[in-house]
């Protein structure tokens, strides 16, 4: 089971409120829902805070809910025996985790941690089945949401395969950026290296490398807390570089291999 970094009562559970119904309109799994509907769904909603540093579920517990990034940030990754950690992925505000073994019933398959203060809306699994089965709809969605989940795997076993680390390097900082919806203007991460480095399967010190030699290019700088991406088109253009090298022809960041 999922052990808090702070004691329990700092995490709290309350009904959503009326705002908080924005979060689910903007999501593209609910955001197709008419009033009524949405009204009924969020009838089974709560908010959650969860500090940071806190484990939401552990890999191998009981799948019983679905939550919803509010506000904050959740990293969902893997530990190992000998203490190491696999990072599959960040999720931000308006993302949703936990729908595969919300849906099939069986143990989670990842750990679930926030890395910042978070606000999490959470669904449990026996109101949402109820909610899904007079909805067909939302079914279809979750279907799309779990095949571009699929997608993302497999290109990211591909790029491992395929490709070197500056390349793959290059594409996790753009698709973090992407996604995190940071401005064109002040790219800044809040990831670390070492959160990189299990991202990507490899050493911190030779993401730092890396990293160094970027700096000196000024296509990004390293910062305090994060890391600034300065230059997105040169970034990408290495990426593609790298893949003509190995004599594949380039994809755009983000494209999978998946069919």
């Amino acid at each position: 089971m999922a052990i808090s970094a702070t004691p329990p009562q700092k995490s709290g559970h309350a009904r959503v409120p009326v705002e908080g119904l924005a979060l689910l309109r903007g999501h593209p799994v609910f955001g197709a829902l008419g009033a009524a509907q949405l009204q009924r769904l969020g009838s089974y909603a709560r908010t959650r805070r969860v500090p940071n540093g806190m484990t939401i579920f552990a890999k191998g517990d009981p799948g019983t809910a679905l939550f919803a990034v509010g506000a904050g940030t959740v990293k969902i990754m893997v530990p190992s025996v000998d203490g190491r950690e696999a990072m599959f992925n960040l999720l931000h505000a308006g993302e949703i985790f936990g729908e595969i073994a919300l849906l099939d019933g069986q143990p989670r398959t990842a750990d679930a941690v926030a890395i910042t203060d978070c606000e999490l809306t959470v669904i449990e699994r026996r109101d949402f089945l109820t909610f899904v089965h007079s909805e067909p709809s939302v079914a279809l969605k979750l279907i799309e949401l779990l095949c571009a989940r699929l997608r993302v795997a497999s290109q990211h076993f591909e790029e491992v395969v395929f490709l070197h680390l500056p390349a793959r390097l290059a594409r996790i900082l753009l698709r973090l950026s992407k996604e995190a919806g940071v401005s064109p203007d002040r790219r800044k991460l809040k990831i670390t290296q070492r959160e990189i480095s299990q991202m990507l399967g490899s050493t911190r010190e030779s993401v730092n490398k890396q990293l160094r030699i970027w700096a000196k290019r000024k296509w990004i700088s390293l910062e305090r807390g994060g890391i600034v991406v300065l230059a997105p088109g040169a970034l990408a253009a290495g990426a593609d570089d790298d893949e003509r090298r190995d004599g594949r022809p380039p994809k755009p960041a983000g494209a999978s291999g998946a069919a």
